[in-house]
């Protein structure tokens, strides 16, 4: 694999060999090194496993990200040498800006090359958010995911879009992301009803007309409710059971024995009893039918349900009751500006499969976006016995006030799992 060893602002190594030149020269050789290795990609895969291939993209994505990177950071000192002069836009938008171009040159779909050029305004002046141009971007692997992008973006402009929103979600959860916007139109049910009214909806199945079910095990709530065999994801096979499974979540406890006081859940109204009136706007980050911001809705907070359809209409579930899905994978920053949210809430989603460094930047983001005083709900967390102690270091990094701070046994998996659940302050920080 090529490798880059930075030395300064003007000076690198590519492959033991000195560049001193101009940092445009840089970024250019650093261009054609990250084409060849892509296309050496496609060498290596052919006659290759399944298995083999995964995980050839998996550190083709993780070369691609590093080496994206390091083009953005000469981007970004190519943009500090023009400023100085007023012409970096201009620059960033010339005709001989060949960086650009030799990226945008790789994909063979014009649609991809339409949406990925940088687009100058047409009067020739900044916008309102201050850019002379929009630069519209796709995920760094996209560039190793370069066949089913094109997929994807082949379309007739104008037309239907096929039904390809798993391809889309496939993308996404291996990090090509965010995909580009498309110019045709989506499909949609053929015999769309109109929905329940709200009071009706939150504790009804929805209408079965209106969701695509080609994707899908099951073609109909009634099968998704009935959890006969693993239609659905495995996290959440009982979900859409709304009247015994869902209704009584977050109002009343499991405990983990009989007649003990060993339980990971905690109850909405105590919760909120820690910050009364406080509490009003939130994120559930977790699979799930939407139940939480069901029964939060109960208390007049408003949450919205971060999804993505693994195994089954998550997201059109929500949304028919009465709720607002946010269609978003773990590899994404959370759309929300810094220190905006009273609370954050996730089950079924952090748990033992977690890589310790991923979790660390998904709990700094979901601190980015919490206000001081909001609260951090962390609902039954489950992972192995050995490895509790290395997750909880985790948590208690952030240095958040512990409301409530449990570890319970795990009873279905003969001891060698526990449940950790806790609700944490973040703190004021005055700097």
């Amino acid at each position: 694999m090529t490798h880059f060893n930075k030395s300064n602002l003007g000076y690198y190594k590519i492959n033991d060999e000195p560049l001193e030149d101009s940092p445009t020269k840089i970024l250019g050789t650093i261009i054609e090194k990250l084409v060849e290795e892509i296309e050496n990609l496609h060498v290596k895969s052919k006659g290759s496993s399944q298995s083999q291939l995964e995980n050839e993209r998996l550190k083709q994505a993780s070369f691609l990200t590093e080496i994206l990177s390091l083009t953005s950071s000469l981007k970004d000192h190519l943009s500090a040498l023009f400023e100085k002069d007023n012409v970096s836009r201009n620059y960033l938008l010339s005709k001989n800006n060949q960086p650009y171009e030799g990226i945008i040159d790789y994909f063979r779909i014009e649609e991809i090359r339409k949406y990925v050029r940088v687009k100058p305004n047409r009067l020739g002046k900044q916008n309102f958010m201050g850019a002379n141009g929009t630069f519209t971007s796709i995920g760094h692997a996209c560039f190793s995911m370069k066949e089913e992008l094109e997929e994807y973006m082949n379309y007739d402009v104008g037309d239907i879009c096929k039904d390809d929103w798993k391809l889309a979600q496939k993308l996404m959860v291996h990090g090509c992301d965010p995909l580009p916007r498309r110019r045709c139109f989506s499909v949609a049910p053929k015999l769309y009803t109109k929905p329940y009214p709200i009071n009706e909806s939150i504790w009804k199945l929805p209408d079965d007309r209106n969701v695509r079910w080609s994707q899908y095990k099951c073609k109909n709530f009634t099968c998704l409710a009935r959890n006969s065999t693993g239609k659905g994801f495995f996290k959440c096979t009982d979900c859409f059971n709304l009247t015994h499974h869902e209704l009584p979540r977050w109002i009343e406890s499991i405990y983990v024995y009989p007649n003990s006081n060993l339980t990971s859940d905690f109850l909405i109204q105590e919760i909120l009893g820690l910050k009364p009136g406080e509490i009003r706007i939130g994120l559930d980050f977790s699979v799930g039918t939407g139940t939480f911001a069901a029964r939060m809705r109960d208390f007049n907070v408003t949450i919205i349900s971060a999804t993505i359809n693994l195994g089954a209409p998550f997201s059109e579930m929500i949304a028919l009751r009465g709720l607002v899905p946010l269609y978003l994978t773990v590899n994404q920053r959370v759309p929300f500006f810094d220190n905006t949210l009273d609370i954050i809430h996730t089950t079924r989603f952090l748990d033992g499969w977690i890589d310790i460094v991923l979790l660390d930047f998904i709990l700094y983001d979901w601190d980015r976006v919490l206000r001081p005083g909001g609260l951090l709900w962390i609902d039954s967390f489950f992972c192995m016995k050995e490895d509790i102690d290395d997750y909880l270091e985790v948590f208690n990094m952030l240095r958040y006030k512990k409301h409530k701070w449990v570890v319970v046994p795990k009873i279905d998996k003969d001891g060698n799992e526990v449940f950790f659940s806790a609700v944490l302050e973040k703190p004021p920080r005055p700097f």
